[in-house]
């Protein structure tokens, strides 16, 4: 049956409440996110009647399983157990063929997925739209649109609730359906239309479940059937940890059966078709937020400056909102909530769209504006404080008020020592300011600035001196900047010495430096040495390599280098090994294999412990953890061997 033709039927069915929705459940993960998903599932009545579907694909928590058995007694859901994991596909493909008539809409859930409201009744009413097979709504992670952000790994925003969030995306985007190129997602609504058209769902060897719905959305695609986003509806899904490694695995599997897979994705990434509706809720969040709005002005190289910022706004985060407004490209400037897990920009290019801009701060309640720089800024935005009528503070970073230069600078990068101004001109003449003024009309611009200022910081009496004398009429206030020192965290600083190979276990170092990073452990490897094959080094991986050394350089380089432990993950026997008695030299504790020489030699050593060389990566970053904090003790016969 032709999709388009289906339309008036499953309007009337919708309007008759003759259509039925199976909510499919498939089991995976911890039992307490089971059971808030479904707790959430069959909390919020609908309109449009559903049948919650679980299917049990083995679980091995006799309690959950026992949970979910007496939910069926009591007709609370219908349970489906598989004896054997089968997976995603096969334990939605068994749930979709219990029902198969032309009213039996299907909703696939995960089971860490919790809604809100009537979100069902939302979605159904998307369905009905020409030519859709499926219907997803917005999501916090696991799908094609995240919120804030459009990645994997948002958290609820600050001071929200999921039915308070959800509430506003359906003031923010009542009725609004956005096409999109794909859809996956923890809630996938699937006309049964589109179901009986594709087929069954079907897995490739290394998809996630996530990706048994990418495949089926695509083949959907290759029908004629539309993928829209319920922009009025927003679903919780608690964070699932997941490799980089696996995922790209996953989507390398998909690219090889979708050829047309990625222009899918380009086009998701460039043209963000869900944006329009993320701003809308954006907005209107801000807009209701109880605390008043502060814009803060600055440049977008970072450093210093963005730290002080950063830490002001988390010092008044409750007691009111910051935006920040810094340089996009030439003339057009970037508003955003700098705020950490916001995804909020808009862009505006000034002067011609200053009172877009103004009309907008004003809409969203703000109160007052804090110039901390302007580099890389139109001239435009020192009018902006006038425009919105809103007082305005500003801090003296640098000496951006009296040189161009910012910081009292040569060509050479020496201080300039202030010259007169025909030197300053001089200077200019060879490297001209920002908005082509000369050196008076420059301090002019910027003592009107700060003497419109209600409040002028500066962060040591240096700097409020030195701008004192070329604008002495101001009262400058002398603040240090508020710093916050989250507590350092120890982390145990692992070398292997010498040329590292594939035999001296080159590879168990990358393992074990990828593990490190996934598991989110305090460990730093240092190759103290060169390598034979390229490997991912800092910020990639927690790992660095030295290079080449003169043989009667390792003591001093090892002095120099203090590791807690070092390492010899040698994967075939040693007949003695120099850098061994360079490491027990060293008195450091040593980790290592235990094959060939290397137990004969440590024997002896009281801060030694030995795996076997097929050790996984968890266990060798196990062990390495425990050395490098362990205590010594003065006498131990030999060195412990760990269990494999």
């Amino acid at each position: 049956m032709d999709a388009l033709a289906c339309r008036p039927c499953l309007e009337a069915l919708v309007e008759a409440n003759a259509l039925t929705i199976d909510v499919i459940v498939p089991v995976v993960g911890a039992a307490t996110r089971v059971r808030r998903g479904l707790e959430s599932l069959l909390a919020h009545a609908q309109q449009t009647p559903f049948e919650v579907i679980v299917v049990n694909d083995a679980s091995p928590d006799a309690a959950l399983v026992a949970w979910l058995r007496s939910l069926a007694d009591r007709r609370r859901i219908t349970l489906v157990e598989q004896s054997t994991a089968q997976g995603a596909a096969a334990a939605l493909n068994r749930a979709i063929a219990l029902h198969r008539g032309p009213d039996r809409d299907v909703v696939i859930v995960r089971s860490e997925c919790e809604v809100a409201g009537d979100w069902l009744d939302r979605l159904a009413r998307h369905a009905i739209l020409d030519g859709v097979g499926t219907v997803i709504p917005f999501a916090s992670s696991g799908t094609v649109a995240g919120y804030p952000r459009p990645d994997d790994c948002n958290a609820m925003p600050q001071g929200m609730t999921l039915a308070a969030l959800d509430e506003l995306f359906v003031r923010a985007n009542a009725g609004v359906a956005v096409t999109l190129p794909l859809a996956y997602g923890p809630c996938v609504y699937v006309r049964r239309e589109c179901l009986n058209a594709i087929g069954a769902f079907s897995a490739g060897p290394h998809d996630p479940d996530g990706g048994v719905i990418v495949d089926f959305s695509l083949r959907a695609s290759s029908a004629g059937f539309r993928h829209v986003l319920a922009a009025d509806c927003y679903v919780w899904r608690d964070r699932v940890e997941a490799t980089p490694e696996a995922i790209e695995r996953a989507w390398a599997g998909l690219d090889k059966r979708h050829p047309h897979l990625r222009a899918a994705r380009n086009e998701l990434a460039h043209r963000d078709p869900a944006r329009p509706s993320v701003r809308r809720v954006d907005l209107l969040r801000l807009a209701e937020s109880p605390r008043p709005l502060i814009l803060f002005i600055a440049h977008a190289w970072g450093g210093g400056i963005r730290r002080h910022m950063n830490e002001l706004i988390e010092l008044v985060a409750n007691q009111c909102d910051v935006l920040l407004l810094e340089p996009a490209a030439a003339s057009t400037v970037k508003l955003s909530w700098p705020r950490q897990g916001e995804g909020f920009a808009a862009y505006f290019a000034l002067p011609q769209d200053a009172g877009e801009l103004v009309r907008l701060l004003g809409e969203l309640g703000l109160v007052r504006m804090h110039f901390h720089h302007v580099h890389g800024l139109p001239r435009a935005v020192l009018d902006l404080p006038a425009l919105a009528s809103v007082p305005y503070d500003c801090t003296l970073h640098d000496y951006y008020a009296i040189c161009p230069q910012y910081h009292l600078v040569t060509e050479q990068g020496r201080y300039c020592g202030e010259p007169d101004v025909a030197g300053c001109t001089q200077c200019i003449s060879r490297r001209p300011s920002q908005w082509g003024l000369g050196i008076e009309a420059w301090r002019a611009q910027f003592a009107d600035l700060l003497r419109g200022a209600a409040r002028v910081f500066a962060p040591s009496h240096d700097v409020a001196q030195r701008i004192a004398r070329y604008i002495p009429d101001l009262d400058i206030t002398v603040l240090p900047h508020a710093e916050t020192h989250p507590p350092a965290q120890p982390v145990v600083r692992v070398a292997t010495l010498g040329g590292l190979s594939p035999e001296k276990g080159l590879r168990v170092v990358v393992a074990c430096a990828a593990d490190a990073r996934a598991r989110g452990l305090p460990l730093a490897f240092r190759v103290l040495g060169s390598t034979t094959e390229p490997v991912p080094q800092w910020p990639e991986a927690s790992l660095s390599i030295h290079g080449q050394y003169g043989e009667t350089e390792l003591p001093a380089l090892i002095s120099a280098e203090r590791p807690d432990v070092i390492w010899f993950p040698v994967q075939v026997p040693e007949s003695y090994s120099y850098t061994l008695s360079a490491a027990l030299a060293s008195g450091t504790a040593i980790v290592a294999s235990s094959l060939g020489a290397l137990p004969e030699r440590l024997a002896g050593y009281p801060r030694a412990t030995l795996l076997p060389p097929d050790a996984s990566a968890r266990q060798w970053n196990d062990a390495l953890i425990e050395a490098g904090v362990a205590v010594s003790s003065t006498r131990v016969p030999a060195p412990r061997v760990a269990a494999s």
